[in-house]
C-alpha cells in the first residue's frame, strides 16, 4: 500500500512538472509572436486593434482617395485641369480658385502653372470652402481648394505661379495671400523670375513706342503749325499789296508855247531845206 501511494504520488509529480514545462514554452512562444491567437475572443481583440497587416491594408484602400483631403472641408473629385486656377469638378462643376490669378494661356509662366496645379489636383478628391460671394459674372464657383490641410491657393503663391488678385468680399485670407507672394517676388520664384523679367522688357519696349508716337504727334503738330504761319504770312502780304494806293502818273512834260527857243523846235537855221509847215514856228519836226 505504501509502494503504491508512492508511485501514484510520483506520477503526479511528473504530470504537475511537465504541465508547468508547457505552460512556460508557450508563453515563450507568445512572446516571440509565434503563435497566433485561437480563440474567438483573441480574433475579437485582433479585429478591433486593426486586424493586423492585412487589416491596415483593408482601411487604406478603402480611404486611399481621401488621403490627401481633410475631413474639416466637404469633398469633391477633380476631373479636369483647365488651367493653373481653374479646374472642373464632379460637384460644383467649374470652379476658379479665390485670390490668385495665374497667367492666361500663351502667357509666360501659364504652363507651369497649369502643370503644378495637374499634379497636385488632376484626379484628386479635394476639400472646398466656398467663398462669400460664391459665383463670378461667368457662373463659375469660387472656392479655395485644399489637399489634406494645404490650401492649394497658397501654394501657387509660394511656388510663383500667380499673383495675388483680391476682389471682395472673396478677401478673407488676402493678407496670407499677400505675405505668401512677397516671399516668392524675394526669391525670384515662378512669374517673379525669368517672366517677371520680360514683363518689366515688354513694358519697357511699350513705354518707347509710346514715347515715339507722342514725339511724332507734337512732330505734325509743329509742321502743321508752320505751316498755318507761313500761310497767314502770304495772306498778310497779299492783303498789303491790294490795299496799297496806286502811284500817281507822270506829269507831262512843260511845253514853252512853241517858237525857236524850244529844244524840240529848232529854227530854220539848224534843219537846212526844212519848212515850218504848220505855221509854230518849228522847222525840224
Amino acid at each position: 500500500m505504501k509502494v503504491a501511494l508512492q508511485v501514484i504520488g510520483g506520477i503526479v509529480v511528473l504530470f504537475l512538472g511537465g504541465a508547468f514545462l508547457v505552460g512556460i514554452a508557450i508563453g515563450l512562444l507568445e512572446g516571440f509572436g509565434i503563435t497566433e491567437p485561437s480563440d474567438d475572443g483573441g480574433r475579437a481583440k485582433e479585429m478591433q486593434s486593426g486586424g493586423g497587416e492585412k487589416g491596415r491594408r483593408g482601411r487604406t484602400g478603402r480611404a486611399g482617395d481621401r488621403r490627401e483631403s481633410s475631413s474639416r472641408w466637404p469633398l469633391t473629385r477633380v476631373v479636369r485641369v483647365i488651367d493653373g486656377d481653374t479646374v472642373q469638378t464632379d460637384k460644383l462643376d467649374r470652379v476658379r480658385l479665390i485670390g490668385v490669378n495665374t497667367p492666361e494661356e500663351g502667357r509666360c509662366g501659364s504652363t507651369a502653372a497649369t502643370r503644378f496645379t495637374q499634379r497636385k489636383l488632376g484626379g484628386q478628391v479635394v476639400g472646398y470652402e466656398l467663398g462669400a460671394e460664391r459665383k463670378d459674372r461667368y457662373g463659375r464657383t469660387l472656392a479655395y481648394l485644399y489637399r489634406g490641410e494645404k490650401m492649394h491657393d497658397l501654394d501657387l503663391l509660394r511656388g510663383g505661379y500667380a499673383k495675388v488678385l483680391t476682389i471682395p468680399p472673396n478677401d478673407k485670407y488676402a493678407g496670407r495671400f499677400r505675405q505668401a507672394a512677397q516671399s516668392a517676388r524675394g526669391a525670384n520664384a515662378g512669374v517673379w523670375g525669368v517672366g517677371e523679367q520680360r514683363v518689366r522688357d515688354a513694358r519697357v519696349r511699350r513705354e518707347r513706342a509710346a514715347r515715339a508716337r507722342r514725339e511724332a504727334r507734337r512732330a505734325r503738330v509743329r509742321r502743321g503749325l508752320a505751316r498755318e504761319r507761313a500761310r497767314a504770312a502770304r495772306q498778310r502780304r497779299a492783303d498789303r499789296e491790294r490795299n496799297r494806293p496806286s502811284p500817281a502818273p507822270a506829269p507831262d512834260p512843260p511845253s514853252d508855247g512853241g517858237g525857236s527857243g524850244s529844244p524840240s523846235c529848232l529854227p530854220s537855221s539848224a534843219c537846212p531845206g526844212k519848212r515850218d509847215g504848220d505855221g509854230d514856228g518849228c522847222y525840224c519836226e
